[in-house]
This record gives structure tokens, sequence and C-alpha cells, in this order.
């Protein structure tokens, strides 16, 4: 499905609050646009990647991780609107598989440190993960058109995960 089919150029213009002439000036295509968005929205995923703190504590850092990324989707649209655009197959991007590395990157060292319960394998983890950051970018598209979710419950949800991972859940 080409990027944004069924979605009028005029519709993103009255939710933008600027005029075809504008945006077509800037954005060729809806493609164009699409891709502009996903740049914009894995910037700024990005920047939670590459600002958190390395405290050797892998469990922690991945939890920091984990919930920085669900606030992120909850409240930024670039990253909520990129995660979808990617996902939906809109845009190609880079972006899920160094997500998945820098995760799966925490739970081999969780593993080497003693941290991950030793009957957890890293790859199996990471899915794990993948799917619960997944489950928050749904709940807050779900959130955005009239329902209701907060990040705690993202917290909540992974709090748990996290109790079924670490070796010595607290």
């Amino acid at each position: 499905m080409p990027a944004g089919e069924g979605t009028a150029l005029n519709h993103i213009c009255a939710g933008a609050g600027v005029t075809l002439g504008a945006l077509t000036f800037h954005f060729r295509s809806k493609a164009a646009l699409a891709s502009a968005v996903v740049d914009e929205g894995v910037r700024a995923l990005q920047r939670i990647r590459t600002a958190r703190p390395d405290t050797g504590r892998p469990l922690h850092d991945l939890t920091v991780l984990v919930l920085q990324m669900a606030g992120a989707l909850q409240h930024d649209v670039l990253p909520r609107a990129a995660t979808r655009l990617v996902e939906e197959g809109h845009v190609d991007s880079g972006w899920p598989g160094i997500w998945r590395a820098e995760v799966l990157r925490l739970l081999e060292r969780a593993f080497v440190t003693g941290d991950l319960a030793p009957d957890v394998r890293p790859a199996a983890a990471a899915h794990l993960v993948m799917h619960v950051v997944e489950g928050a970018a749904h709940e807050a598209r779900r959130a955005e058109a009239g329902g209701v979710w907060v990040a705690s419950d993202v917290a909540e949800v992974w709090h748990a995960a996290l109790g079924g991972l670490a070796a010595h859940p607290r």
C-alpha cells in the first residue's frame, strides 16, 4: 500500500493548519511527507536511545529505555506516527533493527552479569520487550483516537514482565 493511501492531502493540511500549496511546496508527494515524518520521529527515538546513561545495571538501563520509549510514543506524535508508518510498510527504515539490537545488547549484558534469569535466553527476552513496546505504540494510537491509556499502564506491564526476566526480581 503506498504511503498514506486513503488519506487525502487536504485532510492532512486541515489537521496541520496549512494550505495545500504550502504542503506540496515542501513535499512533492505523500510518500515524501511520510518519509519526512519517519525521519523526524526516528531522530526523536534515537535521542532517547543515545541519551540514556550506562549505569552498568543492564536491566535497570533497559527499564529506563523501555519506559522512555513508551512515554515518547504516548506524548509525541512524531515517534508515534513514525512507528506506525514503518510498521505498516509505508516507509522503509532501519530503526526497528537498531532498536532491537540495543535491547538485545542490554539483555546479553544482563545474561553475562547474571541479572537475567538463567532459563531466559536474551533473544527470547528481546521478543518480549519488542512486544511490550509495540503494545505501548498500539495503545497510544488507540488513545489518540479517543481511547484511554496512560504510561503508568505500560510501567505496570513492564514491571510484571521484568519480574519474569530478572534472576533476582525486586
